[in-house]
């Protein structure tokens, strides 16, 4: 079958051995629909991936969920109000029910899970770029979804403030907000506090 017209992509990530590995599968790679990948642009932060999109007009934009500056969310959104707006791919190591929520919630057409191999991306590049959806986890997110306390306990860890000045923020006792804290952890499968706030920041609950 003869390659159909070339897609053209920009990709968003903070790790350049990350960008350029995957740029290089994604150019060799043969999608089902014939259609070759081209990465006409790399970006390392949000404000790059904002700029190159309104610079170069892809036809996809492949954004990692954690970048610096402003998450692929909030890229994503701003991408949305584009005359032409690109097509959008979420790259992330999370599955959490929150984020594929939020993924939807600011338009994108796939979700691709960090490890998968490069044939399900380039499919997915292929099916956004025809107008089409791609992969999402598990389909509709139907797991545990936060709760407002959830989220505002969530945002507060980020801002490093401890367990005693959440207590007395959200007028509740310290054994509550240790108790969201932990619920927190296993909802998102993380383990630390660290893990905690890069989520916070990537589900635009700080600021």
């Amino acid at each position: 079958m003869k390659p159909g017209p070339i897609i053209r992509v920009v990709l968003a990530d903070d790790h350049q051995i990350v960008r350029e590995g995957v740029r290089a599968l994604l150019e060799v790679s043969e999608p089902q629909s014939g259609r070759r990948v081209s990465v006409v642009g790399e970006a390392a932060n949000g404000t790059e991936a904002l700029a190159l999109c309104r610079q170069l007009g892809p036809e996809v934009a492949v954004l990692d969920v954690s970048l610096p500056g402003a998450s692929g969310f909030e890229v994503a959104e701003q991408l949305r109000a584009l005359p032409r707006p690109p097509a959008i791919v979420m790259l992330s190591m999370h599955a959490s029910p929150e984020h594929v929520r939020r993924a939807r919630d600011v338009g994108a057409a796939a979700y691709v899970i960090k490890g998968s191999g490069v044939a399900e991306l380039a499919d997915a590049i292929a099916h956004v770029a025809d107008g089409g959806t791609g992969p999402f986890p598990e389909g509709e997110p139907t797991g545990p979804r936060l709760t407002e306390r959830e989220r505002e306990v969530l945002a507060a860890v980020a801002s490093g403030q401890s367990n005693k000045e959440i207590a007395q923020k959200l007028g509740i006792s310290v054994h509550t907000v240790n108790t969201h804290r932990v619920h927190l952890m296993e909802k998102l499968d993380v383990h630390d506090v660290a893990s905690l706030t890069k989520i916070a920041l990537d589900l635009g609950l700080t600021g």
